[in-house]
This record gives C-alpha cells, structure tokens and sequence, in this order.
C-alpha cells in the first residue's frame, strides 16, 4: 500500500512538472517587439577647427529601417538597423554635403509609465557614401565608423502605432582628410531624430 501512494504521489508530481514546463506562465515571458520606423534626422557637425568649414546648424534628412526587441514589465532591450541621410552645408560656399549611413543603436529600455518607454545605450554607425552637390566624391575625407550614445523617449500609441524623439552624439573624429591644413580639426556628429513607427510583433 505504501508504494502504491508513493507512486501516484510521484507520477502527479511528474505530471504537474511537464504542465508546467509546457505551459509556462505568462509573467516569466518576454514580450517579443518587432516593427518598421521612419521619420527625420536632423544631423549637425561640429569641432575645433570646423566651425569656418560647416555650418554648424542642425540640417534635416531622413532615416527608415527596421526594430527587434523583447520586453517584460517595466524593463527591455532593442536593437535597430535604420538607413539614414546627412546633409552637411560648409561654411563660405553654396556646395551642399549629403551622406547615407547605416546605423546600429542597442538600447536598454525601461518603462516611465504607462506607454512610455526611455530608451538609452551606444549606437554604432557606418559611412556608405559622402558626396559634395558639385560632384566631388568626400568619402575618403571621412571615417567610415561612428561610435555614439543614444538617449530619448518612445511612445506607444493605438492601432500598434509608436512614435519617438532622441539624441545622438557622436565621439569618433570623423575628420579623415590627409591634408589637415585644408580641413582642420576633430568633427564629431550629432542628431536630433523623430520617428513613427509600426509594430507588426507587440
């Protein structure tokens, strides 16, 4: 008899375990976020020695691409592949400078109040092109990577919409030019960005 009650009390534990491990609850499950963004970036270049070759205003372009994230209760983590156009104007002169990057923000997200959302972590960028509005190809006069730090509020909207605003600021030199007596000085970048988006995973 004793074995028999030990047996049934195994088997409902074995039983109660595999439910649970199948059928886990809901409050140790991350929420999976994935969407698509869009909206203006409002680039600026500024450092010793350049405020005589840029202008120094901040100038708009666009950015679009791509979020993936998971969160749980009052904190998360995101990560994002946007596409994003520069426009630079230099100082003295009519020539326009336009560059397209690519850049990687990872941000550690945590929970204000009720839909909203700060968002804070580094952001790695890379230069795809640099072109004067003369014709003049200016890549090679600046560097190919950025490291920033990104910082800004998200809000969650009706309908799986978003919409966000951040600060990006630059620490990389992105004077690459061989002849520092033409273009003098440490560049470094920083954005202002505005975006909506649409989350197809929430």
């Amino acid at each position: 008899m004793t074995r028999l009650i030990i047996a049934a009390l195994f088997l409902g534990s074995a039983f109660s375990f595999n439910k649970s491990f199948a059928n886990p609850p809901k409050k140790y499950i991350p929420k999976v976020v994935a969407g698509v963004k869009g909206g203006v970036n409002l680039q600026q270049i500024s450092g010793d020695g350049s405020a005589a070759q840029f202008d120094a205003a901040y100038k708009p372009g666009i950015l679009g691409g791509i979020f993936l994230g998971v969160d749980k209760k009052k904190s998360g983590f995101r990560g994002e592949a946007l596409l994003k156009t520069c426009r630079y104007a230099l100082s003295g002169s009519t020539v326009k400078l336009k560059t397209v990057n690519v850049d990687i923000p990872l941000m550690y997200e945590h929970k204000l109040v009720k839909r909203v959302w700060f968002q804070v972590g580094p952001q790695f960028s890379m230069l795809l092109s640099a072109k004067q509005t003369n014709g003049v190809d200016f890549k090679n006069s600046m560097r190919n990577t950025d490291v920033s730090v990104v910082a800004g509020l998200e809000g969650i909207l009706p309908a799986k919409l978003t919409v966000g605003a951040r600060y990006v600021k630059g620490f990389v030199n992105a004077n690459n030019t061989a002849s520092p007596n033409l273009l003098p000085g440490k560049w470094t970048n920083s954005a202002i960005q505005i975006s909506v988006g649409y989350r197809f995973v929430n």
